[in-house]
């Protein structure tokens, strides 16, 4: 089986179809659902709950940050926002104690700068890894709705919306790249554009944006992450039962990302896009534009379409799109690693 997020025929064949008799009630676990929600409870509020997993201080590895932010962006798209999070973390016995120490020290300080409370997990020293591998879930309450914008009609039939990209794709896998190997990119590119691309592991956030996408009345939204924005798109269609049409031209990318993934030799279309959130909504310029005023980096990239066909065009060129390949950060660890 290929490394990194397991694919959808896997995912359906031998991870949910098992679990039919046993999925929770309320929003059952999906392929391409980025959050559970649980049985309503008293004042409206729901409880939300999501789970991410991934190995730690590999050359082509995310940080603990970008974990605690991924299950923060997950609960984001429902209206949650995360409250707690608990740990569970293999640890190498070859390692030393205080590799161990560092990387709690990490999380800790992160989820304190940020209002979180780690509420427990277990730790274990095993000798089946030969580096950490952590797996985080995290808690938080839905809000009830609130009184959204209304809808204006006209605008768009039933089988096609808008689909508006906030955010520029690839941020934290440009900064997981420029992480790995710095100084070689130092001897290609100025100072300046490896360090602004280190800094893009700060800006993966989708928060203020789906906050802004939950008030506006967007019929769906999903996070960009593994699998880069081919992957999050996929996904997105896959869930609503829809075809989709896309000008590739139009998606955001940071020249950082460019120069970097050039150097790397890497698609940034599927690598790690944590940091950018796809939004589907009758009024996409309405949105982009709102997104804008509130800060937020947005475009109207394209829109979905009844049927089943994925289009991504580029100028004159025409493809469809592809069923997510393995992301770019974990193709280049598999090369490492042969």
């Amino acid at each position: 089986m290929r490394t990194g997020k397991a694919s959808q025929a896997v995912l359906d064949r031998s991870v949910l179809r098992p679990l039919t008799l046993a999925l929770a009630a309320g929003e059952q676990a999906a392929y391409g659902e980025d959050c559970a929600l649980f049985p309503e409870i008293s004042g409206g509020n729901q409880m939300a709950c999501a789970s991410v997993c991934g190995s730690l201080r590999g050359p082509f590895d995310r940080t603990m940050d970008m974990l605690v932010e991924g299950i923060g962006n997950n609960l984001a798209v429902s209206g949650a926002e995360l409250q707690f999070v608990m740990l569970n973390l293999l640890y190498p016995a070859a390692w030393e104690e205080s590799g161990l120490k560092a990387i709690l020290q990490q999380l800790g300080a992160y989820c304190a700068k940020r209002g979180i409370s780690v509420s427990g997990g277990h730790t274990e020293i095993s000798r089946a890894v030969n580096r950490p591998a952590a797996a985080l879930t995290g808690f938080g309450w839905q809000k009830a709705p609130e009184k959204k914008e209304e809808k204006k009609t006209g605008e768009k039939n039933a089988g096609e919306k808008d689909l508006v990209l906030a955010g520029w794709i690839g941020l934290a896998g440009t900064a997981v790249l420029a992480g790995a190997q710095r100084e070689r990119l130092l001897e290609r590119y100025p100072r300046s554009i490896v360090d602004t691309a280190l800094r893009f592991g700060e800006l993966t956030s989708i928060r203020e944006a789906a906050r802004a996408g939950n008030h506006f009345g967007v019929s769906a939204m999903h996070d960009v992450s593994q699998g880069g924005v081919f992957g999050a798109l996929w996904e997105l269609a896959e869930r609503a039962g829809a075809g989709l049409e896309v000008d590739l031209k139009k998606i955001p990318v940071r020249q950082e990302t460019i120069e970097i993934c050039e150097f790397f030799d890497v698609n940034p279309y599927q690598l790690y896009g944590q940091g950018a959130l796809l939004l589907c909504t009758d009024r996409g310029e309405a949105l982009a534009s709102r997104l804008k005023d509130a800060g937020i980096a947005a475009s109207v990239i394209g829109h979905t379409t009844e049927g089943n066909d994925r289009v991504i065009r580029n100028g004159e060129e025409t493809r469809f799109l592809d069923r997510p390949a393995q992301d770019e950060l974990w193709r280049l660890a598999e090369a490492c690693r042969d």
